[in-house]
């Protein structure tokens, strides 16, 4: 049995589950598997918060403050509207947050359980996936509704989607010049981009009231679960501080039409304002999106590929037109 499982079986006892039924479901920047009562049926989702090597830049998402940050947020969707969410449950002494031993090097490891949710994941192809990018939009709206006027939620200690982390993001990606991913006239392309993107949150900062707040800052297809027509973000473990654009650049980069974009956008204009002189803010950050999952991915092997086939690509026909502040999104 791998260390990791044992860990899972081990910490499960910390919760009111009879006979756990424990199977895994995947390890990236959480060792996530289903867990099933034995005695009730029951079924949950447990989260060991051990990144796996190459997501070792989002340990700072697993810090106790962090996660109960994420927590807090998820219990305030679930109690203050209608949105459909995963529950956090508390552990035997009343937790939300249990911690277990990591044998092998004495270290700490922190260890979340939230209800399972029923349904599949949605697809971007098909009969239904305008009506479900349409509810996504609905979803979205009444999110950003809810967070724009929650007071509690800026005291949050969550990740800052702020020009700082732009910054460090674009400084790292640097270093894809002597990894062999990109050539230098491709990077001074994207450092351009990120100052252009870092401008665009000061307009906002200065400009625009009530346009962040807590974001799901991963909102992409793989993220959403499709049960009954109704639409359920899961995921919320990089969830933080941000415009809200940020939400509609992960769906832009996900949603592979400009049909179900287009549903997106007629959702969340039912339930919320957004002009359309907003879009490139939009824009703005779809590219950021990507300059945050290049600066993530950078030592991941497995990336290597997509690094050489799309950066000119991403560089051309996006970075290119958002720092002539050209619109891009009717091409994405």
């Amino acid at each position: 049995m791998q260390k990791l499982e044992q860990l899972a079986y081990e910490v499960v006892k910390q919760y009111p589950i009879s006979e756990p039924k424990l199977t895994f479901i995947r390890h990236n920047e959480n060792y996530t598997c289903k867990v099933t009562d034995g005695s009730t049926g029951e079924e949950y989702v447990l989260r060991i918060h051990i990144p796996i090597e190459g997501f070792s830049t989002m340990g700072i998402q697993h810090s106790y403050s962090n996660l109960y940050g994420e927590l807090t947020f998820l219990k305030a969707i679930s109690q203050n509207t209608d949105i459909s969410v995963q529950k956090p449950v508390n552990n035997k002494d009343g937790l939300l947050v249990s911690q277990i031993t990591d044998q092998d090097n004495g270290q700490i490891v922190y260890v979340t359980l939230l209800t399972w949710i029923k349904g599949e994941i949605m697809s971007t192809e098909g009969t239904n996936s305008e009506q479900q990018a349409y509810e996504t939009g609905v979803m979205l709206a009444k999110l950003h509704n809810f967070t724009s006027s929650w007071e509690e939620g800026r005291t949050l200690d969550r990740i800052k989607y702020d020009a700082p982390k732009m910054i460090s993001a674009i400084n790292s990606i640097e270093e894809a010049i002597g990894l062999g991913l990109m050539d230098s006239e491709e990077y001074s392309i994207i450092q351009s981009g990120g100052m252009r993107i870092c401008e665009l949150m000061e307009e906002l900062e200065r400009d625009s009231f009530g346009a962040e707040g807590l974001i799901h800052a991963d909102m992409q297809n793989t993220n959403l679960i499709v049960y009954e027509n109704t639409v359920t973000p899961i995921d919320f473990c990089g969830c933080g501080h941000g415009y809200f654009y940020i939400d509609f650049g992960c769906l832009f980069a996900s949603f592979n039409s400009s049909t179900m974009r287009n549903a997106l956008l007629d959702g969340y204009r039912s339930i919320r304002k957004l002009p359309e002189s907003d879009m490139k803010y939009i824009e703005a950050s779809f590219v950021m999106v990507i300059l945050l999952c290049m600066s993530l991915h950078l030592h991941n092997p497995k990336m290597r590929e997509w690094y050489l086939r799309r950066t000119k690509p991403i560089c051309d026909n996006y970075i290119v037109p958002l720092i002539n502040n050209e619109r891009f999104y009717e091409n994405i």
